[in-house]
C-alpha cells in the first residue's frame, strides 16, 4: 500500500537547545495539519509515523531558462552558425554527465524505448546495434537538481563556453547578471 502523507510542516532544528521550532510561515500549515489529524482521529488515539527529511530547494525556473539559453548558444557555436548538427539537447546531455547527473547506458530492444521514456526524463539513442537492439543514454536530467546543483551546472556551462572561446555579448550579459550577489 502506498504511503499517504497527511501534511508537511516546515521546522528548524537548533542543536544548541535540542529543540524544533515551527517556522513562522509554517504556523498556518501547523493549524491545518492539526485540524486534519483531529478529523482522522475521530476522538480516538491515532498512530502516526513521523518522517524527518532535510529541506530540499528545487531548481528555479529562472535557472532552467538561463541553462537552455546558454545551451542554445553552445550548440550554435559548435555548428558554426549553421542549422543541424549538434543540438542544445546534445549539449545538455554532455553537461549533465560532466556536472553530476546520474547517466545510465543501457543496451535494449528498440521496442523498449517507449517504456524507458516513461521511466527516464531523457532517453537518447547512442548507437543502433542491429535491427532490434540499440544502446541508449538515459538520465532524469536536471529536473531533480537542487538550486545548488543547478548553480554548479550553470557555472560549468559558462566555463565550457569560455573554453570554447565564445565571445558573445549576450553570454557576457548573462554572466554579469548571474554573477551578481
Amino acid at each position: 500500500m502506498a504511503s499517504r502523507v497527511i501534511g508537511r510542516l516546515p521546522v528548524v532544528y537548533y542543536p544548541q537547545t535540542g529543540k524544533l521550532e515551527v517556522e513562522s510561515a509554517g504556523e498556518f500549515v501547523e493549524t491545518q495539519l492539526f485540524q486534519r489529524l483531529d478529523e482522522l482521529a475521530k476522538d480516538k488515539p491515532l498512530r502516526l509515523t513521523l518522517t524527518v527529511e532535510p529541506e530540499h530547494h528545487k531548481r528555479s525556473t529562472a535557472q532552467n531558462s538561463l541553462m537552455w539559453a546558454l545551451l542554445t548558444i553552445m550548440a550554435d557555436h559548435y555548428n558554426g552558425g549553421r542549422t543541424g548538427g549538434v543540438t542544445p539537447e546534445d549539449c545538455y546531455l554532455e553537461m549533465l554527465e560532466k556536472y553530476g547527473a546520474k547517466v545510465d547506458y543501457l543496451e535494449v530492444p528498440a521496442g523498449a524505448l517507449d517504456i524507458l521514456r516513461g521511466c527516464y526524463r531523457i532517453v537518447h539513442v547512442v548507437e543502433i546495434l542491429d535491427t532490434n537492439r540499440c544502446t541508449v543514454k538515459c538520465t532524469q536530467g536536471s529536473s531533480t537538481f537542487t538550486t545548488g546543483e543547478m548553480k554548479a551546472l550553470i557555472d560549468g556551462i559558462f566555463d565550457r563556453l569560455a573554453e570554447m572561446g565564445v565571445n558573445d555579448p549576450v553570454v557576457t550579459a548573462y554572466w554579469q547578471e548571474w554573477s551578481e550577489p
